[in-house]
């Protein structure tokens, strides 16, 4: 979880943030708390079922969550278009370069149906040429909001953020996520080196967190395989929008629809170390 600056009704307050799609990505992340946390006291009586495998879980608030956010968009931005995780959106934009609206509903879905702390996001971004330009992270449980916009900073419920200064690999705080069996083999024969030299390892099942927490400076990098657009397309503004980079695992240009897979995020200073030692 996040630690440090403080949470809930502050939210969005004494930041400079000022585009029309940050104060709706801001609006309806704030609205959507109530009801998600409402769900998770209650996630016993959730509608659950499985997608890909059995702990890739889909629920009715994920669902519920995304059409909200689709009817909002529509509602002010006709013209855009939109790509979620869920319900046949989870695809790329006719125009890749055009403007378009990002989300992932519940980021952390099996921890929320588990109840494995209050390690879950809802994710939602502006993007123009495939760049994200605004984009919000909410902790439901916590109340914690993170914002930011393009050239606008990052902030933590009005407080701007900045991610850490730790420079040596020895020091550092590496999320990842294992993912399904596949990806875990990948993970441990491509990054071996990387795994070895990190001092802490973290895999908290919520890229979300995980990229939060760099732009907060509770945690210095994360490496993901095969993370697709919608899981870290708002975290990746605030990550750099806190003073940190963002990439493809051989350091290129991190661009939302470029088809291509694997990223990393890092507080710029162990960036280049971190690419050496991924093959």
């Amino acid at each position: 979880m996040l630690t440090g600056g403080h949470r809930g009704s502050d939210a969005g307050k004494g930041t400079q943030l000022k585009n029309v799609e940050t104060k709706l990505i801001e609006e309806f992340l704030v609205e959507t708390g109530d009801y998600v946390r409402e769900r998770y006291a209650a996630r016993e009586r959730v509608a659950v079922v499985a997608k890909a495998h059995a702990s890739d879980l889909l629920t009715e608030v994920d669902l519920t969550v995304q059409k909200r956010a689709v009817e909002a968009v529509a509602r002010a931005f006709p013209r855009d278009a939109f790509i979620g995780e869920e319900e046949g959106l989870a695809r790329f934009p006719a125009n890749p370069d055009g403007r378009c609206w990002v989300m992932d509903p519940i980021d952390g879905t099996y921890n929320f149906v588990r109840g494995l702390l209050p390690m879950f996001g809802v994710s939602l971004a502006f993007v123009e040429h495939g760049v994200p330009q605004a984009g919000g992270v909410l902790f439901p449980v916590t109340g914690d909001l993170l914002i930011a916009e393009r050239g606008g900073g990052a902030y933590r419920n009005g407080q701007r953020i900045r991610v850490s200064t730790v420079r040596t690999l020895e020091e550092c705080s590496l999320g990842v996520d294992f993912g399904d069996g596949g990806d875990r083999i990948s993970l441990f024969e491509r990054g071996a080196g990387l795994l070895r030299a990190v001092g802490q390892l973290r895999c908290l099942g919520c890229a979300v967190l995980s990229l939060c927490q760099i732009a907060t400076g509770d945690a210095d990098a994360y490496v993901h395989l095969t993370l697709t657009p919608w899981d870290y397309a708002a975290s990746q503004i605030i990550v750099e929008e806190a003073g940190g980079r963002a990439s493809r695992l051989d350091g290129g240009p991190l661009r939302l629809f470029d088809g291509k897979r694997g990223v990393l995020f890092s507080n710029s200073a162990l960036h280049d170390a971190i690419v050496e030692l991924f093959d």
